[in-house]
């Protein structure tokens, strides 16, 4: 109550309500986004459980690369003479291994 009149302070109690619609609106957003969450983990977690079935399943092999091969785009490179010095001009990278 307020001082000047006899009059029950409902400013008071308008702000508790206002505090409380707010925390009902944060409760039901926090809800929601926790559920989009949940399922997007839920979502994950099934992919991984699928692909480690996969692999106790097919295990990985070492394969060996095939060699690669010349394009018939661009010509094959000319073999150069090995430099015991600095990198010549003819030689912008380096000498060829």
């Amino acid at each position: 109550m307020r001082a000047t009149d006899d009059a029950p302070d409902t400013t008071t109690e308008q702000r508790w309500q206002h505090i409380q619609d707010r925390l009902t609106r944060i409760r039901t957003r926090t809800l929601a986004e926790d559920g989009a969450a949940i399922a997007a983990i839920d979502t994950c977690l099934t992919r991984l459980d699928t692909l480690r079935e996969d692999l106790a399943r097919h295990p990985w092999t070492s394969r060996t690369l095939p060699a690669p091969t010349n394009s018939p785009t661009v010509p094959p490179r000319k073999p150069t003479a090995a430099t015991t010095g600095p990198v010549s001009a003819a030689e912008p990278n380096g000498p060829e291994p």
